[in-house]
């Protein structure tokens, strides 16, 4: 059974919109990302990330918080306009996928967690990325016609 491009518009523009929404209210915050960040780093992902992405935690992201800050807040903007006009949809699949994971691991879930909503959006961006979804009323259309071996459209 096959799924037609037009119908992964919707779960696309979905996940596009999920994004925009995260990341502008991480720009409008009446306080800097970078403290939210930390407090939930020290705070949730202290007791309940997962062994190995804890190390990660406390070694490499708590000492440049302002650095991991601006590198979601790029990501999570990078994927929303990716998926949301439909230009390279699969590198912005791609991205959602690794900023997903990495809220999963700090959270301590795992993909099959009845809880966890990263996972959803997780398998949600597979999805896109698999069903090339840019292709069907998006810019990649475009660009796999032009440019046909590239294989982010």
């Amino acid at each position: 059974m096959t799924v037609p491009r037009a119908l992964l518009v919707i779960l696309r523009l979905h996940l596009g919109v999920i994004l925009l929404l995260t990341v502008l209210g991480k720009l409008t915050g009446a306080a800097p990302f970078s403290g939210e960040m930390l407090a939930f780093l020290n705070g949730v992902a202290a007791r309940r990330a997962t062994p190995a992405y804890l190390g990660f935690i406390r070694h490499v992201v708590l000492p440049h918080p302002t650095l991991f800050a601006r590198l979601v807040m790029a990501g999570e903007l990078t994927a929303a306009l990716s998926l949301l006009s439909g230009t390279a949809t699969r590198l912005g699949a791609a991205i959602a996928m690794f900023l997903f994971l990495n809220y999963m691991l700090a959270k301590g879930r795992w993909f099959w967690s009845p809880d966890s909503e990263d996972a959803a959006v997780f398998f949600s961006a597979l999805v896109v990325l698999l069903g090339a979804a840019g292709r069907a009323y998006g810019l990649d259309a475009w660009l796999a016609r032009r440019w046909p071996t590239v294989p982010i459209w």
